[in-house]
């Protein structure tokens, strides 16, 4: 038995598959998520803010203190 057809259908198969799924077709749409991944974006940079501003006040206790 000659593997080459089997080799090739799965080959063209595989092209098919690629071809099928590329991003060409969604590029002109939005993320499905893009608003939840902005929000949690945002709650990060928050988190930042106020991490650094808790820093800040514990700092500005401990010299107090002394």
């Amino acid at each position: 038995m000659n593997p080459l057809p089997l080799y090739l259908s799965l080959l063209i198969a595989l092209g098919l598959v690629v071809g099928g799924c590329s991003s060409e077709d969604s590029e002109g749409r939005e993320h499905v998520w893009k608003d939840q991944v902005e929000t949690i974006d945002k709650a990060r940079e928050v988190e930042g803010i106020i991490l650094d501003a808790a820093k800040q006040q514990k700092k500005n206790a401990e010299d107090a203190s002394y």
